[in-house]
């Protein structure tokens, strides 16, 4: 790593195009998580408008308790394909 930043000290050149690199990396990472949070924003009121129209009780709490359900749902999924990867791995060490 030592070698890296004194091989872009050396040369000012290299420095700059090291920095325009990042700043691109930087502003596309940037760039994607505005656009997540634009979904997120959308969706949220996509949820609002439906439970409004359909006659429910708009509330934290109940956005809370469901994104906690949804969480905790997807949780247990991950959970189940990461056991079932292991099972699998073990079966092909044993067949090998």
């Amino acid at each position: 790593m030592e070698q890296l930043s004194d091989f872009l000290a050396s040369d000012p050149i290299y420095m700059a195009v090291a920095v325009v690199l990042s700043l691109i990396i930087l502003f596309g990472v940037i760039k994607k998580l505005f656009k997540l949070v634009v979904v997120a924003a959308a969706v949220l009121v996509l949820w609002i408008a439906y439970t409004t129209w359909s006659g429910e009780k708009v509330s934290i709490e109940s956005a809370v308790d469901k994104a906690t359900e949804v969480y905790e749902e997807g949780k247990e999924s991950i959970d189940k394909v990461k056991d079932d990867f292991i099972e699998n791995i073990k079966e092909k060490k044993k067949l090998d």
